[in-house]
């Protein structure tokens, strides 16, 4: 029995040693913070917040349209780009803004683009649209901003088509596809200023109509061998339309 006594005294003082940790106060835990989470800055201002979010429309519009004619690979070029390029410097913009931002629905629609999901594209490229709107709701926008994002986006499309096409001949598809979706949704912006400025409805609808115009310098979304139009009719465009927004009620 002697032999179990070293046993024993470990035992007690494993128990004084238990008790003494249970009779010893906890350090206080730290409180929860209940202060609002402050905004950061806006980097952008709004006719450049909402020109990059056109970017992105035009990207996947452009994509959905290749999607939708068969040429997947092409499509998947233009469904990522947004994520690659154009959406991390939009986050802090986001946050600013006080809106949740559509990385999710981005990276899904990719994901079933280059999955070839013909079944699930149209509605992820719906969902993201939705999104995108969303983001977009937070800018009360005026005429003068419309018109401002609509010049820009043009001008956008001008520098692309330079690249895509050169000598009349395609040199970049893919720059050659991003100027038709960048033209495309300055169309939509013209069409939807119509719609929610009536006074200046002339303006814009002239605008809009202006840019409808322009639709034979893509004979079709994946370039010809020939193409007999340049970069100077879209920076020419973007002049008229800036001259045609003259005329908004001030």
């Amino acid at each position: 029995m002697t032999g179990n006594r070293p046993l024993q005294r470990l035992s007690c003082v494993a128990c004084l040693v238990l008790a003494g940790c249970v009779g010893e106060e906890l350090p206080p835990a730290d409180p929860v913070s209940t202060a609002p989470t402050e905004r950061p800055e806006p980097q952008m201002d709004d006719a450049t917040y909402l020109y990059q979010l056109g970017l992105m429309r035009g990207h996947l519009l452009v994509g959905n349209a290749l999607f939708e004619t068969g040429e997947q690979a092409a499509a998947g070029t233009h469904a990522k780009h947004p994520t690659d390029e154009l959406y991390a410097p939009m986050e802090t913009e986001f946050a600013a803004r006080g809106t949740a931002g559509f990385a999710a629905e981005l990276e899904a629609h990719a994901q079933a683009v280059t999955a070839g999901a013909e079944v699930v594209v149209p509605d992820r490229y719906a969902e993201l649209v939705a999104a995108i709107g969303k983001n977009e709701d937070v800018v009360q926008v005026s005429s003068e901003l419309a018109a401002s994002v609509i010049v820009r986006l043009v001008r956008e499309a001008g520098r692309e088509y330079a690249i895509g096409i050169v000598d009349g001949k395609p040199a970049n598809a893919h720059e050659y596809q991003d100027a038709f979706g960048f033209t495309q949704v300055a169309g939509f912006w013209a069409q939807t200023a119509a719609a929610d400025n009536p006074a200046d409805k002339p303006v814009f609808e002239r605008i809009a109509a202006h840019i409808e115009g322009l639709a034979d310098m893509w004979p079709a979304l994946m370039p010809p061998a020939g193409v007999p139009h340049t970069a100077a009719r879209l920076y020419g465009a973007a002049a008229d339309i800036e001259i045609l927004a003259l005329d908004l009620v001030r």
